[in-house]
């Protein structure tokens, strides 16, 4: 139970309530509730299958990245690992549940693997900010030459910085530490992975499956605002919507996505002409479906795949050497 009181858990759970809260406040809670119980039922199944195809092409990412790092594992073991930890994407460092499931289940290294889930956020980021540069996010004009400038700096600066600490050497006392070398070891095979994965061939296939599950994210929101009788904004706009909040969520130094992704969305949603308590409706509507098919899909991925999840059982039961 006290891991749960830690501040690594309770303060981010904290920031998103209070986030949520304001969204709350800001759109008039009466007029949200209101406005949901008009939803019209006849789009749900379409908005759950999109969201069902945004999360096969995110499994079919992992797969094409996971072979790009020479990791050859049972497809029914990556698709495991995959679709059981979607669900905690939502939680502080919850992207990189999948590699400790792989690793857990099939031995993979977790640094290794986890390149491909750090390249797989680095897509969504690019695409999101290219996104919005191409189709432009209603009267804010600054927004494409910020990005574009911020880009020109972020990017030099941040390849400098990883050839300065590349060549530099550790002090000798990190090493003599029996976990600081583990966590080196990772480090280590983390290099080895992203060194593989920075192929013209790789990045091209990672980048156009990332950009289509981010077009089909943006369609599951535009499908959500139609279902509330919202039809005075373009499958364009939503898309630079759905494309502003992930950038937001994923850029912003903060260590939740509950609640960040919803401001970016509602600011966004605002700035072109959808009303408040819409713009925060249609948000956490589309949350809380999304969160809902993640966790359906987790559960039915447990029931199919036994094996893996009884491998993962007694692996987690097996006492670790040392302890």
């Amino acid at each position: 139970m006290t891991r749960f009181l830690r501040p690594s858990v309770v303060l981010p759970v904290i920031v998103s309530a209070a986030l949520l809260i304001v969204l709350l406040a800001v759109a008039d809670l009466k007029k949200v509730v209101a406005l949901l119980l008009t939803f019209q039922h006849l789009y749900l199944l379409p908005i759950l299958l999109v969201l069902v195809a945004y999360e096969a092409v995110q499994c079919i990412q992992w797969h094409v990245l996971l072979r790009a790092l020479g990791i050859r594992v049972p497809l029914r073991a990556q698709a495991f690992a995959y679709l059981v930890g979607q669900p905690t994407r939502v939680l502080p460092i919850g992207n990189f549940v999948e590699n400790y499931l792989l690793q857990r289940a099939e031995g993979t290294d977790f640094g290794l693997s986890s390149a491909a889930t750090l390249l797989s956020i680095l897509i969504e980021v690019g695409v999101a900010l290219l996104g919005l540069v191409i189709l432009g996010l209603g009267p804010w004009g600054w927004l494409r030459p910020l990005i574009i400038i911020g880009l020109a700096v972020f990017v030099p600066t941040a390849w400098a910085v990883h050839l300065l600490h590349y060549r530099g050497r550790l002090p000798a006392w990190v090493t003599r530490h029996r976990r600081m070398r583990a966590a080196l070891d990772e480090v280590r095979q983390f290099r080895v992975g992203a060194a593989a994965l920075v192929h013209p061939r790789v990045l091209a296939r990672g980048g156009l499956l990332g950009a289509l599950y981010l077009i089909l994210g943006g369609s599951a929101l535009y499908l959500v605002l139609r279902g509330l009788g919202i039809d005075s904004v373009s499958w364009w706009e939503v898309l630079a919507v759905y494309f502003f909040s992930l950038a937001v969520a994923l850029i912003v130094p903060l260590p939740v996505d509950i609640g960040v992704d919803e401001v970016g969305g509602v600011a966004a949603l605002l700035v072109i002409g959808v009303d408040a308590p819409a713009a925060v409706g249609a948000m956490l509507l589309l949350r809380v479906l999304s969160i809902g098919t993640a966790l359906v899909i987790a559960l039915a991925t447990i029931v199919v795949v036994r094996d893996e999840f009884r491998a993962l059982l007694r692996e987690r039961a097996r006492p670790v050497a040392g302890g």
